[in-house]
């Protein structure tokens, strides 16, 4: 019986995982303001931000994960699934992680602005719910760690399209618009815009690593 109430109780934060996504993209690209009539602090459609490839991303992956689960009556995810959904969680992880310790203190007295309208979901609930279904919830599956390295090809692709978006963009002096530098990275200045993504790249693969490490915890 507690098995098929932890059955039941994945599947239903997993789809949970997918509504809240679909609500806060939706809101995003229609600009919905439910909670404050306020525009959104960026002027780039959500799908070019990493917030909202991100979202996107966890939210089709559990999607897929609670199909599974229908279908196959298991609650214990194929190694490749599990793989594919603990490196979504660590890009969810960042999202959530980098609005509260980057974005937030960059804007000041206004950070309040990042937890409203389609904020709330895109930036808080949609990650709050995927981390504690996983870490509660999630079944142990075995698979090498060293698979945790694909993890770096979400971030890799983001970081041609920031630099592409970026570099199609500059001004007519040849300068960064910063309309643009959707995180304000190009304030630093280019070089060090590489160094970001990089560094963004090694924390992906050390929270899947992490991640990865509590799932194969549960087997001790």
């Amino acid at each position: 019986m507690e098995n098929r109430k932890s059955y039941i109780a994945i599947i239903v934060l997993d789809l949970l995982v997918f509504v809240s996504m679909v609500i806060g993209i939706s809101f995003s690209i229609f600009d919905v303001r439910f909670m404050v009539d306020l525009p959104r602090l960026s002027s780039q459609p959500i799908l070019m931000t990493f917030t909202g490839l991100s979202n996107v991303f966890i939210g089709l992956v559990c999607l897929g994960c609670a199909m599974y689960r229908i279908i196959k009556k298991e609650i214990t995810l194929p190694a490749y699934l599990l793989l594919i959904k603990i490196i979504a969680l660590a890009d969810i992880t960042i999202t959530l992680v980098i609005t509260a310790t980057y974005l937030a203190p960059s804007i000041g007295s206004s950070w309040w602005r990042l937890y409203i309208n389609n904020n709330i979901f895109n930036h808080f609930l949609t990650p709050l719910i995927a981390i504690i279904s996983f870490i509660v919830l999630e079944r142990s599956v075995k698979f090498n760690w060293r698979f945790c390295y694909l993890s770096l090809v979400p971030l890799f692709l983001y970081g041609i399209l920031y630099l592409t978006n970026v570099y199609t963009h500059l001004t007519s002096e040849g300068k960064t618009d910063l309309a643009y530098d959707i995180y304000g990275f190009c304030r630093f200045g280019t070089g060090v815009l590489v160094l970001f993504l990089i560094g963004f790249m090694a924390i992906s693969f050390g929270l899947t690593l992490l991640y990865w490490f509590l799932n194969k915890q549960k087997r001790s």
